[in-house]
């Protein structure tokens, strides 16, 4: 009923919109179950209020649907599910968005006082980390004990989508690289502009530099996902004393599976995602960084609204 880790939203990524991986631990996939806050940290890139307030209403919805493309829930579980993410809506309402709200205004302060270049990327990393550990401890804790709930068969459904998926990714980019780069491209361009507004030569340039050098082995990533899968389904299926901790301990900390070679590739991209970070950042015109701290201050207004409710 999960998907493949992936990687984890940061404070680099909320200025130049770039996957990253956190600091000071090794990069760290984004745990399966996490797909409700993936989606949550993604509405930063939405353009209105009444965007975010429409995905974060339906944010349940959006997780049972994602759920549904790996397996077959029967109507215990289900209701089991449902009861679930709707305690979690409910803590995280009142007790995260005030906190995120929260680091965009300090953001957004900085960024108005003309400060944002000289704020630490690491220092904010660890403090997106510390948002994201919150919600998504809070949300295994819910959503593990389904796990017992699965049959041997819906167990088995979930491996064989685990794999459909897995080949088809890998797929799309050994039959199509230049479509999976322009894609790549396009998306981060666009976010960008989302964040600074209209983008200029200087800045495309720095874009395009970045995809093009930037560290990305979809067959190795394959090996880290298929690893972690494989580890995933056979607590599933065999159940040893303790194996609710042991998924917990999976799901939070997927690097220790990580092969040598992967490792050394997702700290390359790091690194070379901070500099682009850097590089957008020193680049931006007085425009452009008025644009930025209005758009932090939107989203900040945002969450606490929904807070609210």
């Amino acid at each position: 009923m999960f998907p493949a880790p992936r990687a984890r939203t940061t404070a680099a990524q909320a200025v130049s919109s770039t996957d990253t991986s956190p600091q000071p631990r090794p990069a760290r996939a984004a745990r399966p179950l996490s797909r409700l806050l993936w989606l949550l940290f993604c509405l930063l890139s939405l353009t209105s209020c009444s965007s975010i307030q429409l995905a974060y209403n339906q944010m349940d919805i959006l997780l049972r649907w994602q759920l549904s493309h790996y397996v077959d829930l029967n109507s215990r579980q289900k209701d089991r599910l449902t009861s679930s993410l709707e305690s979690f809506h409910r803590w995280h309402r009142q007790t995260q968005l005030p906190r995120y709200a929260d680091f965009l205004e300090q953001l957004a302060q900085a960024a108005a006082n003309g400060e944002l270049e000289e704020v630490s990327l690491p220092a904010l990393e660890s403090e997106v980390n510390q948002l994201w550990d919150s919600s998504s401890g809070q949300l295994y804790q819910l959503l593990l004990p389904l796990t017992a709930q699965l049959t041997a068969a819906q167990i088995d459904t979930l491996e064989k989508n685990l794999q459909e998926k897995n080949m088809e990714s890998l797929q799309e980019w050994q039959e199509s690289p230049q479509k999976v780069r322009k894609e790549r491209l396009k998306r981060l361009r666009k976010q960008s502009r989302r964040w600074l507004g209209s983008i200029n030569d200087e800045q495309q340039q720095i874009i395009t530099a970045f995809i093009d050098q930037v560290a990305y082995s979809p067959p190795l990533r394959d090996q880290q996902r298929r690893l972690w899968q494989a580890r995933f389904i056979s607590l599933l299926r065999e159940k040893p004393p303790g194996y609710q901790d042991q998924l917990l301990d999976l799901m939070q900390n997927p690097e220790r599976l990580w092969p040598e070679e992967y490792r050394q590739m997702w700290e390359q991209r790091r690194q070379q995602a901070m500099q682009l970070s850097r590089e957008l950042l020193a680049s931006t015109t007085p425009a452009q960084r008025e644009h930025l701290t209005e758009s932090l201050r939107d989203y900040a207004l945002d969450f606490r609204s929904l807070a609210r409710r």
